[in-house]
């Protein structure tokens, strides 16, 4: 079966998933595509024979749509995945879930009612294989007791719109996730620390860096270096520190030089770049599942209610800067197991 998808959002992320879907992964084509910009939306749908729409709801209520990729901005997310579970549409939902977690709750109540997991988060680290292998090292015992984790998200550089607050709700969002699916927990206190200095490229408005430090239920404490205007490349990193031994994501490189200069290798400019794979495997996911007509596995919209917790009391100990905890709710069956 091949699963006609429509694309909400036709903006960077949008874009490349539209790529992904009608020449890498197997089993689906782009049948529609919707934009506010109506422009991009028609000269989209004629390179790629879609049909355009100008409204969400439009595109999630026609026949020639099987499921939903939601790419467009967090603020519209809410609206249009409820309106596809009322359709009973599988969706894809680019991260975030929504911004704040008393939004997220309206869409774990429509999918608990539902009685089925409708919507697969866009949290694609999970499918990361460098993740995925300290995953394996974690679960395997060969760290022993888990103590600390470090971990780094640097960008190159962000645009001027680009606030302190979204540094949270934006970048950090991927950490809060990935810590969760590596230790098998939940976070329960965050705090924001501001570092007296900040970078000369950041906008006037804009604090950078960030060090954001997370404590989990069994207490490990793990620090998240938020650098988005580092210049040299969109860089991430992830050292886990046990009693026994310690373990890190590689550099990921495909290839290094060797020169009069030093050995060197080249490094990622985007998260398309270094997640490509990462990308390939959650969109496939998707589709495998669609095309069999089964609950949809992967992040859930439960894991996206509980980094937007996380992500609540980031954005209060950002304004504070007091240490501030996370109130865990209880996970309904649908997710169990949940992380």
């Amino acid at each position: 079966m091949t699963v006609n998808i429509g694309i909400i959002g036709l903006g960077m992320i949008g874009q490349d998933h539209l790529k992904r879907l009608n020449h890498t992964v197997s089993g689906a084509q782009v049948t529609a595509v919707c934009d506010i910009n109506h422009a991009m939306a028609d000269n989209t749908a004629a390179e790629y024979s879609a049909a355009a729409f100008y409204h969400a709801d439009d595109l999630i209520n026609s026949p020639l749509v099987d499921a939903v990729f939601i790419c467009s901005i967090g603020p519209a997310h809410k609206a249009q995945i409820l309106s596809a579970f009322r359709a009973g549409k599988p969706v894809f939902c680019e991260k975030p879930l929504t911004p704040t977690a008393d939004e997220a709750q309206a869409i774990i109540d429509a999918e608990v009612a539902s009685g089925k997991r409708l919507l697969q988060l866009g949290f694609m680290r999970r499918f990361d294989p460098g993740y995925q292998a300290l995953k394996q090292a974690i679960q395997g015992g060969e760290l022993g007791n888990i103590l600390l984790m470090h971990c780094a998200h640097r960008n190159p550089a962000v645009p001027e719109s680009y606030t302190t607050e979204m540094a949270i709700n934006d970048s950090a969002t991927h950490e809060i996730d990935i810590i969760r699916y590596l230790l098998n927990e939940n976070i329960v206190a965050v705090r924001v620390d501001k570092p007296a200095k900040k970078s000369r490229r950041a906008c006037a408005h804009l604090r950078d860096p960030l060090i954001v430090i997370f404590e989990t239920e069994s207490g490990v404490r793990i620090d998240d270096e938020l650098f988005v205007n580092c210049d040299y490349g969109y860089d991430i990193r992830c050292e886990v520190v046990g009693e026994n031994a310690i373990a890190g994501l590689t550099e990921q490189a495909a290839t290094w030089t060797r020169a009069s200069t030093g050995l060197s290798h080249a490094i990622s400019r985007s998260c398309m770049e270094r997640f490509a794979i990462a990308y390939d495997r959650e969109v496939q996911c998707f589709i495998d599942h669609v095309s069999r007509s089964a609950a949809l596995s992967g992040p859930s919209a439960w894991d996206g209610y509980m980094v937007a917790l996380v992500c609540d009391a980031g954005l209060a100990s950002l304004k504070t800067g007091q240490r501030h905890d996370v109130a865990l709710p209880v996970c309904p069956a649908l997710y169990l197991p949940a992380l």
